[in-house]
């Protein structure tokens, strides 16, 4: 390996990045992160599809009536060829925040799981296959369910969704350090997550076309077949670490192992500090920040496309335009933070706390004061309003990428697994929770009514700014480092008093 001096210190150069492992790994995250999140969030958009489409139908119905008292039957036959292909699907408001809230349980439920097992017995390509499987097939599945079961077969469906979910993406942060290092964590973590950057962003626009020019059916098959796709990656492209990797070139396999905090083979006689791990306030202050954060984030993902129909009054096709502004904002904002953060970090000049606690507040309280303004304006003002949100949700970056997105590697990276399933276990429950409180506060759909949803929005940012500038940290724990069970065997039997006379 190379190395050279920085500010009189040894540094390791890495190797050329340009078609490493390190890299393809990174991307092949980046479709199967992008596939995942495609396949759970298109649902928005399949909800607005088929609810316009049954207004349409009923639109067609009091036509055809009319004509048919009229005598104009070539009217009536015209109409109902072309609206009535697809059978007729209308989710009234209860069930649209029950149905985009069940994934949630799904999520919640196993990420613990997931996360024992990442730091137990590793496996990470086994568990990211199955979960991108599992989620193609269950969209394939999806219209199927719907129309033929009902929403209450469809809801179990988005639990095993968020269940696969969970395994698809989970294992990738784990997997992740071990194919990165502090030099170029930044910027191959942020390849890495973009795609749900990129889901985000594409997933309404595709859509809207998708519904337009293939009913909403079409939504679902769409996602089916890039699950299955990112299956395929998985399978030929991922490995668990750069010592199982059989293409690996053999500088970047030194390079990568000689960052690695322990040997993947010791992972089966770890010593787990649960009960440090558990009265850790810089633990808790990142799963507390991302309980409100994600509220938020959350919240805007899965309801900005409601909002806009309910509120701005734009067509299906402008929805997914519109809808999708903020998320194409915040990818390209997401693809610059990651390299920033490595920069500013590896210069040295602030602690790694100081640098995570700016990029909080700017990714925090300016977003949360732009939601309160938004909250005040009429849709008279919707271009602006639509202004307002993409430059909020973009902002948010800071904070995922250099703010406490990322500090539980800082803590214990030898934990991560564990300390990622903690908190997503509780951090992610607004999932579930969120749309149901929007749907109670929008039964309507007025514009008074969800002036209330954006200074609830407003609220958390400013609540999730607080929690980690206040009580968070980037400092390694103590604990943070693995001990293997016989150095714990040797100290405890160098402490036992020993019989001299033996």
């Amino acid at each position: 390996m190379k190395s050279k001096e920085v500010d009189g210190e040894p540094r390791v150069i890495a190797p050329r990045l340009q078609l490493s492992c390190r890299l393809t790994i990174s991307l092949t995250c980046l479709f199967t992160s992008f596939a995942a999140i495609l396949m759970t969030i298109n649902l928005s958009m399949a909800i607005v599809c088929m609810n316009k489409r049954s207004k349409q139908l009923n639109r067609t119905d009091e036509i055809n009536s009319t004509n048919s008292s009229s005598g104009y039957f070539g009217l009536n036959s015209t109409c109902s060829d072309d609206l009535t292909t697809e059978k007729e699907m209308y989710l009234d408001k209860p069930a649209q925040g029950m149905l985009l809230g069940a994934l949630y349980y799904g999520v919640v439920a196993v990420q613990l799981l997931v996360g024992w097992l990442c730091d137990k017995f590793g496996k990470y390509k086994l568990q990211m296959a199955l979960g991108s499987s599992v989620l193609a097939i269950a969209s394939f599945a999806s219209p199927v369910i719907l129309e033929n079961a009902g929403v209450p077969y469809y809801f179990a469906l988005r639990i095993v969704k968020g269940v696969a979910m969970s395994f698809a993406l989970s294992s990738m942060l784990p997997m992740l350090t071990r194919w990165t290092t502090t030099q170029e964590q930044g910027l191959l973590m942020g390849i890495a997550s973009a795609g749900i950057g990129l889901a985000n962003s594409v997933t309404y626009p595709i859509s809207g076309l998708l519904c337009q020019h293939g009913g909403w059916k079409a939504i679902f098959y769409f996602g089916g077949g890039c699950g299955m796709v990112a299956s395929f990656l998985i399978v030929c492209l991922v490995y668990d670490g750069p010592a199982k990797h059989p293409r690996v070139d053999a500088e970047e396999k030194q390079y990568l192992l000689s960052f690695q905090f322990q040997s993947q083979t010791s992972k089966k006689r770890r010593v787990i500090p649960w009960a440090k791990m558990l009265r850790s306030v810089p633990v808790w202050s990142v799963v507390v920040t991302n309980f409100f954060f994600f509220a938020v984030v959350k919240g805007i993902v899965l309801n900005l496309p409601i909002f806009v129909r309910d509120v701005l009054d734009f067509t299906v096709t402008e929805n997914g335009i519109f809808s999708a502004m903020p998320l194409i904002a915040a990818l390209l904002l997401h693809l610059l933070i990651g390299p920033f953060f490595d920069y500013i970090r590896n210069h040295n000049k602030y602690t790694p706390t100081t640098v995570r606690k700016i990029f909080h507040v700017v990714g925090t309280l300016i977003p949360g004061a732009l939601m309160f303004v938004s909250s005040q304006l009429s849709s008279e003002y919707k271009y602006f309003i639509i202004s307002l949100i993409t430059i909020s949700y973009s902002l948010t970056e800071f904070a995922v990428m250099g703010g406490f997105g990322y500090a539980m590697i800082d803590l214990a990276p030898d934990f991560l697994g564990i300390l990622q399933g903690i908190n997503k276990t509780i951090s992610l429950a607004p999932g579930f929770i969120t749309p149901l409180i929007v749907s109670a506060l929008t039964p309507h759909g007025s514009s008074e009514e969800w002036k209330h949803v954006f200074i609830l929005f407003g609220a958390l940012y400013v609540l999730s700014c607080l929690v980690f500038v206040t009580c968070g940290s980037a400092q390694q724990q103590s604990w943070g480092k693995a001990i293997k069970n016989d150095t714990v065997s040797a100290l405890s039997d160098s402490s036992k008093p020993r019989n001299n006379f033996a």
